[in-house]
C-alpha cells in the first residue's frame, strides 16, 4: 500500500514541477499542450513502475484508491512547499545563467573599450579623406552632373500635352 500511496504523491510532484516550469516559462498554447502530452507520457510510466512494485501490475481496486490517497497527501501537505522551493530553484538558476552570461560578455566589453581609440582614429583619417575628395573632385563633379543634365534635355526635350 505505501508503493501505491508514494505513486500518488510522485504523480502530485511531477505534476508541481510541470505547473511550475509552465507558469516560469510563460509557456503558449501549443508549448502547454505538448507539455501535458509528456506529463501524461512520464505519469503513466511512474504509476506503471510503482504498481510493479507494488503489486507486480496486478489491478486492484486499492491501487486506484491508495494513489488517489497519496496525490491528495501531497497536495494538502507538501505542494507549496515544493512549488516554493522549484521556484527558488529557478531564481537561483536564472542568476546563474545570468552570472556566467556577464562572464562570457566580460571580453567582449574589454575589447570595445580597446577599440575606441583605434575606431576614432580611423574615423577621423576617413572623414579627412572624404573631405580632401569633395574638395578636389567635388565641383568637377557637380559641373559634368549639370552637363549631363543639360545634355539629356536636349535629347530628350519634355512633352507637352497638346
Amino acid at each position: 500500500m505505501i508503493w501505491v500511496v508514494a505513486a500518488g504523491a510522485a504523480v502530485g510532484f511531477v505534476f508541481d514541477f510541470y505547473r511550475s516550469l509552465g507558469k516560469w516559462l510563460r509557456w503558449g498554447k501549443i508549448t502547454t499542450m505538448v507539455g501535458d502530452l509528456i506529463f501524461s507520457v512520464v505519469a503513466l510510466f511512474l504509476l506503471f513502475k510503482f504498481f510493479l512494485r507494488a503489486n507486480h501490475l496486478d489491478f486492484r481496486f486499492y491501487i486506484v484508491w491508495g494513489s488517489v490517497l497519496g496525490l491528495f497527501l501531497y497536495t494538502r501537505i507538501l505542494s507549496k512547499i515544493i512549488l516554493w522551493l522549484f521556484f527558488k530553484c529557478y531564481r537561483f538558476i536564472e542568476g546563474c545563467a545570468w552570472l556566467i552570461l556577464q562572464v562570457l560578455k566580460f571580453p567582449f566589453k574589454i575589447l570595445a573599450v580597446l577599440m575606441i581609440p583605434p575606431y576614432a582614429v580611423l574615423r577621423w583619417f576617413s572623414l579627412l579623406i572624404f573631405r580632401i575628395a569633395e574638395a578636389f573632385f567635388g565641383e568637377p563633379i557637380a559641373k559634368t552632373r549639370k552637363k549631363m543634365i543639360s545634355l539629356w534635355d536636349r535629347l530628350f526635350p519634355p512633352r507637352t500635352n497638346g
